[in-house]
């Protein structure tokens, strides 16, 4: 739910979402939708959504994402019975604490790929908003030092490392300008990609990592928490370079284990480390095949995805190109 969403948008995120699935080795199609807002009357428009929905409640399982939340979308969110996606836990949404967690795990496999930990590590996240908020407790608690953070009002940076409970604080309580009341004065946010670190975390719109910028960034490992943020092009750079780039649709494929891969009376603190281990062990998988094969690790992602489709469904080579690629 954005201003300026459009179909070519929704149209690369529903792709993503079948290479995640697949990725998941769950058995769904992809899927996504967008909702133009910019004001006004929100609960009218989330209304007449799910009415658009109801002749396809048997095949279209709608969630929250980028500008909703999860009681968007549960009859009472306080229930006694709410399903454990539409949680919260230590006064953050679980949906966003199991993506934060997974792209977490996602950053730590790549770390050891090159012989590193997420201990100690410096991370940069753009997009402190719902997954961005979760990567960063995940990975301060892993012993990593977030150094910057940004949103579309501007960054904060600190190289000795930013206070990250704090930040989650400020952002309860100002949203997207809690950079104006951070410990130090905010920056524009384009200055976070120029910054040396271990981790960067796209965690915003499509295409932030640019080819420019794939060209000249100082990180070691890219680990996404966006859907489709590599802009066509990057990733043939970055790995040139030498720089791991994990497919985004593994590491923020937290969400999708929290709805399938964990059980729904789970405890959620356990649940939350259960679904870091779970994307930990498949980028790692994804990565020892990327150099068995010479290749890069969304080339040996994707073709996983579609060997794994291919076999559930008994899809031709026709079907499989369109969704994978030849």
């Amino acid at each position: 739910m954005l201003p300026d969403v459009d179909a070519a948008e929704v149209a690369r995120l529903a792709r993503a979402m079948t290479w995640k699935f697949a990725a998941c080795r769950v058995r769904y199609a992809g899927a996504k939708a967008g909702l133009r807002y910019s004001g006004g009357d929100r609960d009218a428009l989330l209304a007449a959504y799910k009415r658009a929905l109801e002749p396809f409640s048997g095949t279209f399982l709608t969630g929250p994402d980028m500008g909703t939340r999860p009681s968007d979308f549960v009859e009472d969110e306080h229930a006694a019975d709410l399903p454990l996606w539409a949680k919260s836990h230590e006064g953050m949404d679980l949906d966003d604490l199991a993506t934060g967690a997974g792209v977490a795990g996602a950053a730590e496999a790549a770390l050891g790929h090159v012989g590193r930990t997420l201990g100690g590590a410096t991370v940069v996240i753009e997009g402190f908003g719902k997954v961005g908020a979760g990567t960063a407790r995940a990975c301060a608690r892993a012993g990593a030092r977030v150094i910057a953070v940004s949103t579309v009002e501007g960054a904060l940076i600190d190289l000795a490392g930013l206070d990250v409970e704090h930040l989650i604080d400020l952002k309860a309580k100002h949203g997207d300008l809690l950079v104006e009341h951070g410990p130090g004065p905010a920056r524009p946010r384009e200055e976070i990609f120029e910054l040396a670190c271990d981790v960067l975390v796209p965690g915003a719109r499509p295409d932030s990592v640019t080819v420019e910028l794939a060209e000249r960034g100082d990180w070691t490992i890219v680990a996404p928490g966006a859907n489709v943020p590599y802009q066509a092009g990057s990733l043939d750079v970055l790995a040139r370079r030498g720089i791991v780039a994990v497919p985004d649709f593994v590491s923020n494929s937290g969400g999708v284990h929290l709805y399938e891969s964990v059980s729904q009376d789970a405890d959620p603190g356990a649940a939350i480390a259960a679904i870091g281990r779970l994307v930990h062990d498949s980028v790692a998988r994804i990565l020892a095949r990327a150099d068995a094969e010479g290749t890069t690790p969304t080339a040996a992602a994707l073709a996983e995805g579609r060997a794994y489709i291919g076999e559930e469904s008994g899809a031709g080579d026709e079907v499989l190109d369109e969704l994978f690629g030849p």
